[in-house]
């Protein structure tokens, strides 16, 4: 089942080719518009968008799931499937001359209620502001008698006509109320009522439907500087008669409507929510309803209320410093006056996550550890919440303290304490000290063992570059000396194999991430490409390259054209076209990654291991690419330097021991070791050209491409001197075993 809506504008966008697709393609096409993101929920997303060169609000709705459905139908209520709800909402206050944003294209995809795709493009709202946001600047400067007089009539007749309609919002706040700021700087009051996603059409309004509507209204605005007076101007507006006379003859409506406001304020009260003037931060911060709703890139600073134990209070976010979708947040907050770190959890497995962390905290407090402070714990924004003492200028471990990094760890040993997920990121440096943090990771038993002693060494230790940490032996002496312990002689002498093992499969599952939505990445979905850039990356240079990438090739300074491949020079950019050769090619690629994608994980794998290469900064991957066509784009970094064949003396040679050392270390695999694949800058050899690069899991495969790669990297100096061949050869054997 389908169903499409388009208004006269976006049909003639449609057939001006405005949005780029045929006819028989409108539905994914408008389902799939992208723009600026406002709010993006787990199935539910809200973004600004230009069509034909005029702005819209598009709600893109994914299916809700059975669970959702399950959920409203056990509580009695009807659930909301799409956006049609919207549509017909829309449709119907703008027919009886409501002021709302008009719909302009609408559709519905699907049979089944829990799968069902739809979306709603709205005219966009220029020049208004929510009545919250407008409430926060009367706090600060009080506005006119007149101005108040005028907005909160204007918002009882709209409030009237809306119900006339036979239209519940049924969510209807504040900040779904917007004004137009420029009458309001002329003492006039324009409104709009927005967000129609859970409103419903009767045919009849019932009284029960008006009651929840008007204590909604009344809830969300106890914050403002209003007075009973105001409250009963806005009575009068909306029945269209004094208030006095309202009151006498209605009385028993307008109770339920403040016992319906008082509900609200209850419930908020006991979930930590604040209210009164402490609900309000100051103009600029947006407000957060529900933490799980935010996305990876949240603008800052929101606020949101909380409970730590004493009362509602109102928590600014300055920072988000870690995401974990549908399941954690690691927040930077000021919260009464004080900044600290809040760490809250939701979704199904919240009150595990929240206890577990107590636990840890608790644990490692026991043992003398020293662990920031654990402040508050409580509820807000829809999650469970933990408040931890924050530390000017914190920051992660650097070689340089990995003596006390071993050493807390040798203390968390004796008391039976293990991190279930180890690394250098769970340890803090504030000043001199060295704090242990991450309770939720904590295990307690009563001994470590030996080989849990050597796995967590080897895996700490494996945080760090071979090159900067030096030999093992004597942090293991380290470790056993403030553990009070004797490691197995035999077990300290294969420690470099266990830690280089260790590096292997941490850089593994950092390669995993490089091309799929995390932390330290963004992917962006588009009609025929894909799009993966570092996460934050909004270099203006680097926007324009990946927004036309031929325009920006054909303007660039060619560096290397082939059949498969080309590259041009973009400013501080190289940009690497990849091409489809024949329609032979073009069957294989289906079945194998792109060269773009290997030396997209290549590159950032060997920055994450310390090995200098060009950052690579974009992938922009072309699905169905005809042939002679891209499929698919690379942007790295120029690098200017000295080709290494004409650099080469003693020091490049102990920089390159060190290259193959680490190279044999993590079984990477160059595949094309030329010389003009390497250039000398500031005694570091970068490597370039990366497209058959491969790291090895195999120790016997790994040997033989090795081998092929020392033997193309000689071939480049027919008579190499002595010490260029005792660099490429000498070090620790294949795969980090010891020769």
């Amino acid at each position: 089942m389908q169903s499409l809506y388009l208004r006269d504008d976006l049909v003639a966008a449609v057939r001006t080719g405005a949005l780029g697709v045929p006819g028989d393609d409108l539905f994914s096409a408008l389902s799939a518009v992208e723009g600026e993101v406002y709010r993006r929920a787990a199935r539910r997303c809200t973004s600004r968008v230009e069509i034909g060169g005029k702005a819209y609000f598009a709600k893109i709705h994914e299916g809700v799931g059975w669970r959702e459905i399950a959920k409203n139908v056990l509580a009695g209520k009807r659930p909301v499937l799409g956006a049609r709800h919207d549509f017909e909402a829309s449709r119907r206050l703008c027919a009886r001359g409501v002021a709302v944003p008009e719909v302009a294209a609408f559709g519905e995809h699907g049979v089944n209620p829990a799968r069902r795709r739809s979306f709603a493009i709205h005219d966009a709202l220029e020049g208004f502001r929510s009545l919250e946001d407008v409430g926060h600047g009367w706090l600060a400067t009080p506005p006119s008698v007149e101005l108040k007089r005028t907005v909160l009539t204007e918002a009882g007749r709209l409030t009237a006509a809306m119900h006339a309609a036979a239209v519940c919002h049924r969510d209807y706040y504040a900040c779904h109320l917007m004004a137009n700021a420029a009458r309001l700087d002329r003492g006039e009051a324009e409104l709009a009522v927005i967000d129609l996603h859970r409103a419903k059409v009767h045919r009849r309004l019932p009284r029960r439907a008006r009651v929840r509507d008007l204590g909604a209204l009344l809830y969300s605005t106890s914050a403002l500087p209003l007075t009973e007076r105001d409250r009963l101007r806005f009575v009068a507006a909306y029945a269209g008669a004094p208030a006095g006379i309202e009151l006498r003859r209605r009385g028993g409506f307008w109770r339920a409507v403040r016992r319906r406001a008082e509900r609200l304020h209850a419930r908020a009260v006991a979930s930590g929510v604040a209210t009164g003037v402490a609900a309000l931060a100051g103009t600029g911060i947006a407000s957060v309803g529900r933490l799980a709703d935010l996305g990876r890139d949240p603008p800052l600073p929101f606020r949101f209320d909380v409970s730590l134990g004493k009362g509602g209070v109102c928590a600014i976010c300055t920072a988000v410093l870690r995401a974990q979708p549908g399941r954690r947040l690691v927040l930077r907050a000021v919260v009464d006056g004080r900044e600290m770190i809040l760490k809250a959890f939701f979704g199904p497995r919240a009150v595990r996550d929240w206890t577990r962390e107590q636990r840890g905290v608790k644990a490692l407090r026991e043992s003398g550890v020293a662990t920031p402070e654990l402040l508050g714990t409580g509820r807000g924004g829809a999650a469970r919440i933990l408040a931890f003492e924050l530390f000017d200028e914190a920051r992660e471990p650097s070689v340089g303290d990995v003596g006390k990094v071993l050493a807390t760890l040798a203390q968390m040993h004796r008391r039976g304490i293990r991190q279930r997920d180890l690394h250098a990121g769970n340890f803090l440096v504030s000043g001199t000290r060295l704090f242990a943090i991450d309770g939720g990771g904590v295990a307690v038993s009563k001994t470590v063992d030996g080989a849990q002693r050597l796995a967590d060494l080897a895996g700490l230790l494996a945080h760090y570059p071979s090159d900067a940490l030096g030999p093992v032996g004597p942090l293991a002496n380290v470790y056993e000396d403030a553990a009070g312990v004797a490691l197995p002689k035999q077990a300290v002498g294969e420690l470099h194999a266990r830690v280089a093992r260790a590096r292997r499969l941490r850089l593994a599952k950092f390669i995993a991430k490089t091309n799929r939505e995390c932390t330290a990445f963004a992917v962006r979905e588009e009609r025929r490409r894909r799009i993966v850039v570092e996460r934050g990356d909004d270099d203006p240079q680097l926007m324009h390259i990946i927004a036309d990438p031929e325009h920006a090739a054909s303007e660039g300074e060619p560096l290397k054209r082939g059949n498969t491949a080309a590259a041009v020079r973009c400013g501080d950019f190289v940009l690497k076209r990849y091409n489809v050769k024949d329609r032979w090619h073009r069957h294989r690629l289906g079945w194998r990654s792109t060269r773009a994608l290997k030396a997209w994980r290549a590159g950032h794998g060997l920055r994450f291991a310390g090995l200098a290469t060009p950052r690579p900064r974009a992938l922009i991957e072309i699905r169905r690419p005809q042939v002679g066509e891209a499929v698919a784009y690379l942007v790295v970094d120029h690098v200017d330097g000295e080709r290494l064949d004409e650099a080469v003396d003693i020091r490049t040679c102990g920089a390159l021991a060190r290259m193959f050392r680490a190279w044999r270390d993590l079984r990477f695999a160059h595949g094309d070791t030329k010389a003009t694949n390497f250039v000398v800058k500031g005694g570091d050899i970068y490597v370039l050209d990366l497209d058959a690069a491969a790291f090895h899991r195999v120790g016997w495969r790994f040997a033989r491409v090795h081998r092929r790669d020392r033997m193309r990297f000689l071939a480049n100096w027919p008579d190499a001197p002595a010490s260029l061949r005792d660099a490429v050869t000498a070090g620790p054997g294949v795969g980090g075993e010891r020769a």
